[in-house]
């Protein structure tokens, strides 16, 4: 994953970016996501691994988000 995409991430992850994808299955990973930064604010980068290993098992669906999330 690219830096700039992490640190949007970072940002969407902590709530201080609102994202919404049309995609339900991308929703409910960033909404479980946000919980688990929460919860234990040094879980980032185990999130950014379970992102990393939604986007392989899921490229079509993640390469849109991509763009939009870097447009925030």
């Amino acid at each position: 994953m690219d830096a700039n995409i992490k640190g949007k991430f970072k940002q969407i992850l902590e709530g201080k970016v609102k994202y919404t994808s049309g995609n339900l299955a991308v929703n409910m990973l960033i909404s479980r996501l946000q919980k688990k930064i929460a919860a234990d604010p040094g879980s980032f980068d185990a999130c950014i691994q379970e992102i990393d290993a939604f986007a392989a098992k899921y490229p079509s669906i993640v390469q849109t988000d991509y763009a939009k999330i870097l447009a925030l």
